[in-house]
């Protein structure tokens, strides 16, 4: 039976020293970002340090790379949106606010960064609507937590 560790290791064996210089650059380009300990809300907390720098480009790959950490992160969905909006990037940003709302369709920031992008589009009808599901959704959440601590 053939052992794949040794033939690979045969294998790197021949290929000039440039070329294995090239592959760990690349293996640690590719691998080593993901190694970085911060968990996806470090990194949009990390994000939104960069937006309040008004360093958009550095709050926008700490977004990015936050939502690769953890897909349903729907607070990094929403900050996503905002740099999108930043950017005039307005229907990036409403997909983006749209995967933050599949994500957590209580979170209602989501659906007012929606219904503002909505609004810069010129999309009255809609803005209002999602204006409307953000107060609704508010206002059940702040009921709950008023009852929530006159229960204790």
């Amino acid at each position: 039976m053939i052992d794949p560790n040794r033939l690979l290791i045969k294998f790197l064996m021949t290929l000039p020293i440039q070329m294995l210089r090239l592959m760990v650059l690349a293996w640690a380009l590719l691998i080593l970002p993901q190694c970085t300990g911060k968990n996806s809300g470090d990194l949009v907390q990390e994000g939104i340090r960069y937006t309040d720098k008004e360093n958009y480009p550095k709050a926008l790959e700490s977004f990015l790379m936050a939502i690769e950490k953890d897909s349903k992160n729907a607070r990094a969905y929403v900050a996503l949106g905002g740099i999108y909006n930043y950017q005039k990037q307005y229907e990036k940003a409403v997909e983006v606010f749209r995967i933050a709302i599949d994500k957590d369709p209580a979170y209602y920031d989501a659906h007012y960064g929606l219904g503002y992008t909505y609004e810069l589009l010129g999309k009255t009808k809609e803005a209002q609507e999602e204006y409307q599901r953000y107060r609704d959704l508010k206002t059940k959440l702040d009921a709950f937590v008023k009852k929530e601590e006159t229960s204790h």
